[in-house]
């Protein structure tokens, strides 16, 4: 109750101490204190409510008819205004320029006499892949996608992407057939006599040579010259495999006794 005579002393102004004093001896003792309510109706009265008066808002239409309404009537204010003409352009530019043709006869001048002899002009030969590419093209330019899947079985096989019958694992092979797999295997006969007998090169080169035994796609002139570009690296580094131990030094023959 205090807080809200507080509330209310705060809002009437003036002396606030005052009127919250006389507003809770009115509320403590209201028939005691007939002196305190004139002082009360005296403080209302002078009170007035201020209320904002909304006004209404105007529709878009109306907002537009206003609009309308302003404009008709500055036009009117200001009088026609003069019409705007477009300037012409020269006539120089207007007029378009005849574009005259002028025909060259290229067979009617005078000949350099360069090719007179007809008998010297000799074919020039074709080279063989310009050759088959124009064959390429014009089996191109007739050739036309397969109708049914035998068909498309026939491109393939031409194109020898599937097995040709009777099926052979080797196929494209051919060269390989003639070699015995024993060549393939057997690969330490290609380390005599430049490889050591014994030594962590001898180790080293036995492992290539198991690795490249079990390799089924190599020839076998590939695995010898891979066992072979091994022996001339290892030639031209002797001098370190000498001095690191890898390679066991020649002992020198004893001197001949005198």
């Amino acid at each position: 109750m205090v807080k809200a005579v507080k509330d209310v002393a705060t809002d009437l102004g003036g002396d606030t101490k005052q009127t919250e004093s006389e507003l809770l001896m009115k509320l403590l003792n209201p028939e005691t204190s007939p002196t305190s309510a004139t002082n009360l109706m005296d403080i209302m009265k002078g009170m007035r409510i201020d209320r904002e008066t909304k006004t209404a808002e105007k529709s878009r239409a109306e907002q537009v008819r206003s609009i309308l309404q302003t404009a008709k009537s500055r036009i009117s204010k200001e009088g026609p205004q003069p019409e705007r003409r477009m300037k012409r352009l020269p006539q120089h530019i207007q007029q378009k320029k005849e574009i005259v043709v002028q025909k060259i006869d290229l067979f009617g001048g005078e000949a350099l006499n360069i090719f007179t002899n007809k008998s010297e002009l000799t074919e020039v030969t074709q080279t063989k892949t310009w050759q088959r590419l124009y064959e390429r093209d014009l089996k191109l330019a007739v050739t036309h996608p397969p109708s049914n899947y035998f068909q498309q079985l026939m491109l393939w096989t031409e194109q020898e992407k599937l097995w040709k019958f009777p099926i052979d694992n080797e196929q494209g092979l051919d060269e390989e057939k003639k070699v015995d797999f024993s060549k393939h295997v057997f690969l330490e006969e290609h380390l005599e006599p430049w490889c050591p007998a014994k030594g962590p090169l001898r180790h080293f080169m036995e492992l290539v040579c198991v690795g490249l035994s079990k390799n089924a796609y190599l020839t076998v002139d590939a695995k010898i010259e891979h066992i072979l570009w091994y022996k001339d690296y290892f030639e031209s580094k002797k001098k370190l495999l000498k001095d690191t131990g890898a390679i066991l030094a020649e002992r020198e023959a004893p001197k001949a006794v005198q």
